[in-house]
């Protein structure tokens, strides 16, 4: 190609300005971000990680973790989010659950999203191919007629429980004491699921409870 474009006289090659590029409009890191602050001693620039250093004990030197540093920036620690600075504007309180424990949000909604998913699985692909198909199988399975008000009152009580179990777990590290009506919280299943693993991942209530969302989707469908 490059040989026919010589013999016609056309022009094979492109010449442009090379382009540098500055730190204009580029987010900063974490180690710029605590050198503005003064945390960083520039002398000693090897000696910063991520997570931090151990030492030769084996002993994790928190001094040395960009992460912590930046934990305990108070105005870093209690920003507000986006979401929640707009809210305010307009007069809302946004108020979010811990992060990766999304079995305590609001009233149950992610068992909602659970068992909207399953109704949209079990939808013909024929019903979901194309965009406006698509819109209108996602509007189907928002509609009150799959998310019942049975349906809704069922996920809010199973995401209470799961708030109870974390509320007495909590209770029983902080070595207070429950009252007779806080014994009767049961923690399980096994400890809250061993709080959840400890979770460092998007979850899904469809992932943590399929079983009980699917039973909520089937015995309805049955009864309808």
């Amino acid at each position: 190609m490059i040989k026919r474009a010589e013999e016609n006289g056309i022009c094979s090659k492109v010449t442009s300005a090379k382009v540098v590029e500055g730190w204009q409009g580029k987010a900063k890191g974490l180690l710029h971000v605590l050198w503005e602050r003064g945390f960083i001693d520039m002398m000693n620039l090897d000696k910063y990680m991520m997570n931090g250093k151990q030492d030769a004990c084996g002993v994790l030197m928190p001094e040395t973790s960009l992460k912590y540093l930046m934990a305990n920036c108070e105005d870093f620690e209690e920003e507000e989010s986006l979401l929640q600075a707009n809210g305010r504007e307009m007069g809302v309180i946004v108020d979010r659950t811990p992060k990766c424990h999304c079995e305590l949000a609001g009233e149950g909604i992610e068992y909602s999203w659970g068992c909207s998913k399953n109704y949209y699985r079990a939808l013909r692909l024929h019903d979901k191919r194309g965009k406006d198909k698509f819109k209108v199988a996602v509007a189907k399975c928002l509609d009150r007629n799959i998310l019942t008000t049975e349906r809704v009152r069922k996920f809010s009580r199973r995401a209470r429980q799961y708030i109870c179990a974390y509320y007495k777990i909590g209770m029983e590290r902080e070595g207070q004491q429950t009252t007779k009506e806080e014994t009767h919280l049961d923690a399980s299943p096994i400890q809250v699921e061993k709080m959840v693993k400890l979770f460092k991942t998007h979850r899904c209530a469809l992932d943590f409870d399929t079983h009980f969302c699917k039973a909520v989707f089937i015995k309805q469908e049955d009864s309808a």
